[in-house]
């Protein structure tokens, strides 16, 4: 459904009708019998449906959508459950015996009310009553210890739980790229569950580090495996590099610097450039190119100095020109740059530059 359509308005708010023993609602033309056992779900793929301000008020939201935190949570408690099943425990412990204090609290103060309410005569004289309120106060003063002392003990275990966190936040992030599959085609989808298996597969890995920083990294890369394999294997062969390069650039933003992103995937359009004077060895047809990096990276440009021919004749005269960018030009260039300033030039080699560039970077 995208909305609530107004003939359902009178069911939504219960404008029934008493016709001897039973109760009738009236849905357009037809008047329906109604059953108290009735429940009406509208459910939606959309995370933000619009409701009518005049339907507000009598439909409950339930939003079902997976969120960054939400999953990074979950993710957090099963990483918990695996490496430190303790802390989980004692964890709930906590929780279950804070709602108890609260509970206790809440009938001292309701019973005390009660007390006060009843009380007959003056007050200052009733010894009984002055004795409950001092024993009422005394039991007050005990739990809220006992909730400041809870609370001490939760953010110990929270800053414990929190060691674990990189590992729960770098997960949710690798099933938030997999889920943008699905624009590249519809069949591309992967349940959460299916996610979660494999979240749950890796946690089993044997622990071989000592530490919880090396046990993490152990984790992460044993995760990032898994669901790169688990995803090409679903993926038709011409998607699988697509993928790749799209996986690395959500797990590890910062290699890729601002605007070079947006080059590469053709976001970032040229208009139509003044005729600019190129080096000679560049392609007539790659000139367009050319320009749109120029004017998007003019750092870039400059430190290739694409204007000295002689340094760059090996990469002209190679068959693996990938490989051949001049090494005084590639230290001073990230890997990335490497790919972006190569589909510039010569777009039949980007396939063969991305490899290389995933092989070094990650894989």
């Amino acid at each position: 459904m995208d909305g609530v359509e107004p003939v359902l308005y009178p069911l939504l708010r219960r404008d029934l009708i008493a016709q001897g023993p039973r109760y009738v609602v009236q849905i357009g033309d037809k008047v329906i019998d109604y059953n108290e056992d009735f429940r009406l779900f509208l459910a939606t793929r959309n995370p933000s449906p619009f409701i009518p301000p005049d339907a507000v008020s009598v439909v409950t939201e339930v939003n079902f959508t997976t969120t960054r935190a939400g999953l990074r949570g979950q993710l957090l408690a099963l990483t918990i459950q695996q490496e430190k099943p303790e802390l989980e425990t004692e964890k709930t412990r906590l929780l279950q015996q804070e709602e108890d204090k609260k509970i206790q609290l809440a009938q001292l103060e309701d019973s005390l009310l009660e007390t006060l309410a009843t009380a007959q005569g003056n007050i200052l004289e009733n010894s009984e009553l002055i004795d409950s309120l001092n024993q009422t106060k005394a039991s007050s003063a005990l739990i809220q210890e006992s909730l400041q002392e809870s609370h001490r003990l939760q953010a110990s275990l929270d800053q414990e739980r929190d060691a674990y966190l990189p590992l729960a936040e770098s997960a949710s992030k690798m099933y938030f790229v997999i889920t943008d599959l699905s624009k590249i085609n519809n069949m591309y989808r992967f349940s959460l569950a299916a996610f979660l298996r494999l979240f749950q597969r890796a946690l089993q890995a044997k622990k071989e580090e000592e530490n919880t920083e090396a046990r993490i990294a152990a984790l992460e890369t044993k995760l990032k495996n898994m669901v790169y394999e688990y995803v090409c294997r679903s993926l038709f062969k011409a998607d699988q590099l697509m993928f790749a390069i799209h996986f690395v650039k959500g797990m590890h933003p910062e290699l890729f610097q601002e605007n070079e992103w947006d080059v590469f995937t053709g976001s970032i359009v040229g208009e139509m450039f003044k005729k600019e004077e190129l080096p000679s060895w560049i392609d007539q047809e790659r000139h367009g190119a050319v320009a749109v990096f120029k004017s998007t990276f003019p750092a870039l440009y400059q430190t290739l100095c694409l204007s000295d021919s002689d340094l760059w004749l090996s990469f002209l005269q190679s068959s693996h020109c990938e490989q051949e960018i001049p090494s005084s030009i590639a230290k001073k260039i990230s890997p990335f740059q490497q790919v972006s300033f190569q589909s510039t030039l010569e777009l039949c080699r980007t396939f063969i530059s991305m490899h290389i560039f995933l092989c070094k970077s990650v894989f």
